[in-house]
């Protein structure tokens, strides 16, 4: 590879840039088509890239897929962890949710991706198990400092239990089976969490 600066970028800056392209084109394609859609030839043609510079950045299309989901992923619990978590716990979860569910309305991508698409993927239900486990236990520690002395016994099996059900309700309202507003979705996460945590 050369080392040399083109139009003023580096070689990394342009591996870096061309990875985006493919990832954007990925994010694209699996929204639209679904896991099983998505093809190397589709992305290089949606990017505008060869397949030279596809296997540059990933080994296969699963590789590209998954780094598309660890996207989608940190995204959204950025923005999650990104909510302080001081003051009234029901306001601290009321913001919470209403942070997601209008991320998820703002881009259907994401919302097909994080949660409704069945791509039959073992990586992909391990990272998602795994994105399950790492909020709930964000979900706990909040709780923890925001109301140390409410929190229930098994504080991190309610947080897992809470966010599991907040899932199935974020997936019937985007399979259109709840036609709530977003705010009043995030208004109903609250109510139950809320109660399941004693807040």
């Amino acid at each position: 590879m050369s080392t040399r600066a083109y139009r003023g970028r580096s070689p990394e800056q342009r591996v870096a840039e061309r990875r985006g392209r493919l990832l954007a084109a990925g994010l694209d394609l699996w929204s639209e088509l679904g896991w099983s859609g998505v093809s190397v030839r589709g992305v290089c043609a949606r990017s505008g890239l060869t397949d030279r510079y596809f296997y540059e950045s990933f080994d296969d299309r699963d590789a590209l897929l998954l780094a598309v989901f660890d996207q989608v992923r940190d995204e959204l619990t950025g923005r999650l962890l990104a909510v302080p978590f001081t003051g009234e716990p029901r306001a601290v979860m009321r913001t919470m949710f209403t942070v997601l569910v209008t991320a998820l309305a703002d881009d259907p991508r994401y919302a097909r991706i994080a949660f409704t698409e069945p791509a039959g993927c073992p990586a992909l239900e391990i990272r998602r198990h795994d994105a399950l486990l790492a909020v709930a236990e964000s979900v706990a520690e909040g709780v923890r400092s925001a109301a140390p002395e409410e929190n229930p016994r098994d504080l991190h099996g309610t947080a897992l239990f809470c966010v599991g059900g907040v899932g199935g309700l974020i997936s019937a309202w985007l399979a259109g089976r709840r036609p709530e507003a977003p705010e009043e979705l995030a208004e109903r996460c609250t109510d139950l969490c809320a109660r399941v945590f004693g807040v």
